[in-house]
């Protein structure tokens, strides 16, 4: 064998084990794009799901906010009615305060009319008393005369 045909054959091995590595390197890369296939299919699966779920999440938000609103809405009148009774309760009370001022004054005045007066009432006392033993006796004495 001379040195050209040794070259031939060792081209043609040389070409052949290129063709060998060649194939599977592209064996390899089929798999790996399948996987890679496989992989976005799957997460297209999980986007679709996920989408869905917040698709429905957001039909529950929706629901749940219009909810609150009415229920919002509904509350509304009854604060409105408590504030109200509130200010009423505090009108109430300023008036009672007021009369009780008012009742408190009166008294401590009659107190010291009467304490001022107080030996007048006394006197005024003892001569009614007075008036209504000498009445009394009066009548008494009226009494046992028309009897005779």
């Amino acid at each position: 064998m001379t040195w050209i045909e040794i070259s031939i054959v060792g081209s043609a091995v040389a070409f052949v084990l290129f063709i060998a590595f060649a194939v599977r390197l592209l064996i390899a890369a089929t798999q790996a794009i399948r996987q890679v296939h496989d992989a976005i299919i799957q997460i297209k699966q999980q986007a679709a799901a996920t989408a869905e779920q917040a698709e429905q999440l957001f039909k529950q938000t929706g629901q749940l906010t219009e909810e609150v609103h009415m229920q919002v809405l509904a509350l509304e009148p009854t604060i409105q009615s408590i504030g109200k009774a509130g200010a009423s309760i505090g009108d109430v009370a300023s008036v009672l305060r007021k009369a009780s001022q008012v009742m408190n004054e009166s008294i401590h005045g009659a107190e010291r009319v009467v304490h001022t007066h107080h030996k007048r009432i006394q006197d005024a006392m003892e001569w009614a008393t007075t008036g209504f033993e000498l009445w009394q006796r009066w009548q008494a004495h009226r009494n046992a005369k028309s009897d005779h």
